[in-house]
């Protein structure tokens, strides 16, 4: 019981700074290095392939400042944690790892098709499209809990009643509104 409530409460943590990263992340600062290099992630194209980049299993993710801000978001807590719990670090990277190469890009993070109840609870699909399209909203990975706490959900945000069924569009709009707020 104690290992379910340590790992719990790991996974909470890292969440939470996963989320608080992408809050920061989204901030339009000149000075705002995390800015600079998340917007990376907000202009890639993800296209249709099912298959990772063989880049994608050495933690490359298309150029250094995509890598960078896959590294600092959500690998930096996991090195830190193994220097004092590594077990829980351990399980922590093996999920983090297995996420990232095969279910983060298409698969599940920008799948137009995932919608519905399920992204209420488990930010992908149409949850993180809409975060491409309105990027005040939806900063939660893994879990929605923080958007919820935190507000920052698109249906509090964006003042409307949550239908993700309209947002099968935003597939094809990555990063537009970044880069019109950034002059882009």
């Amino acid at each position: 019981m104690i290992f379910v409530l340590k790992l719990t409460g790991y996974f909470l943590l890292w969440t939470l700074y996963s989320f608080t990263m992408h809050r920061l992340a989204h901030i339009p600062h000149k000075k705002n290095f995390l800015h600079k290099i998340h917007m990376a992630h907000h202009r890639y194209n993800y296209g249709d392939s099912k298959w990772p980049p063989l880049a994608d299993f050495f933690f490359w993710f298309g150029g250094w400042k995509e890598s960078l801000d896959v590294w600092l978001t959500f690998t930096l807590p996991i090195v830190v944690l193994a220097f004092f719990d590594p077990k829980y670090a351990l399980i922590l990277f093996i999920f983090h790892y297995f996420y990232e190469i095969f279910l983060s890009r298409n698969v599940l993070d920008h799948n137009p098709n995932i919608t519905g109840r399920i992204t209420n609870i488990i930010p992908v699909g149409t949850f993180h499209l809409k975060h491409h399209k309105h990027y005040r909203c939806n900063y939660s990975f893994f879990i929605t809990l923080w958007d919820y706490l935190f507000r920052t959900n698109d249906a509090h945000v964006l003042g409307a009643k949550r239908n993700r069924n309209t947002v099968t569009e935003a597939a094809g709009t990555y990063g537009k509104a970044e880069q019109a707020e950034n002059g882009g």
